[in-house]
């Protein structure tokens, strides 16, 4: 749905804008990628938030830079403070857009393009990309990690009852109206678990579009460490699908 400009026969249908957030930590040698990205496939594009997490490579200089040449590129920094959830949900709070857009700096599939969501935004409330539908996939080098999602991702649908395949998706683009009522919060991917089941939940329109996932090409993973770190995150991740079943 569009705004509307003047009236009568003068009457504009706007098109509904986008803001992309984008939460950033040490994406300094990546962030340029994203960001040139995100301007060529991103229609019609509102702004660009980086939401950096105070990164010691300097990421926020790297995004001063860059919105020099582009407007519509904005920062903000968050010194002393760090948190993927609460980062994108700052993002979210300051965007101007119709609908959000949120994906990390990593997006790294060359061969899914970010305009397929801006199509499927059409017919739906929330379009997410999606590894476990028809076309998606996960070519992670990380096999453990690939076969723990998917594990994980059949188990939650099963024990909540979703519809929805990719439950820990992360790359979504979302009307800002439903964040009046749904808001984002938790630790780490486990959050994406909780608002796909609210949207069920309260009959949001959800559509999953075929994305194939690739091991980031530049920088590190904020999620890559030990087996202990892994593990913590799997834990993590069960915890709140038992909540959101026991808790009705």
């Amino acid at each position: 749905m569009g705004g509307v400009r003047g009236g009568g026969i003068d009457t504009i249908i706007m098109p509904d804008t986008i803001s992309v957030v984008i939460p950033a930590y040490n994406e300094r040698e990546i962030i340029p990628d994203i960001l040139s990205l995100i301007v060529r496939q991103v229609r019609p594009l509102e702004e660009i938030i980086v939401v950096d997490d105070d990164s010691p490579d300097n990421t926020a200089q790297a995004v001063r830079v860059l919105a020099q040449s582009n407007p519509k590129i904005r920062l903000i920094s968050r010194p002393g403070r760090q948190g993927i959830v609460t980062a994108i949900w700052e993002g979210i709070l300051n965007s101007k857009g119709d609908w959000v857009l949120w994906l990390d700096a990593d997006f790294s599939d060359p061969g899914s393009r970010l305009t397929r969501l801006m199509e499927a935004k059409a017919s739906c409330d929330i379009a997410l990309f999606s590894r476990y539908v028809p076309g998606g996939g996960d070519r992670r080098k990380e096999n453990l990690r690939v076969v723990a999602s998917r594990v994980f991702n059949r188990l939650a649908s099963f024990l909540l009852g979703t519809k929805t395949a990719d439950l820990t998706s992360g790359y979504c683009l979302a009307r800002r109206e439903i964040f009046k009522d749904i808001i984002l919060y938790g630790v780490h991917g486990e959050y994406f678990v909780r608002f796909i089941y609210q949207a069920e939940k309260k009959g949001l329109r959800i559509k999953e579009v075929p994305y194939v996932y690739y091991s980031r090409k530049k920088g590190k993973s904020k999620t890559s460490g030990s087996i202990l770190v892994f593990i913590r995150y799997c834990w993590i991740y069960l915890v709140e699908v038992l909540r959101l079943k026991f808790s009705g």
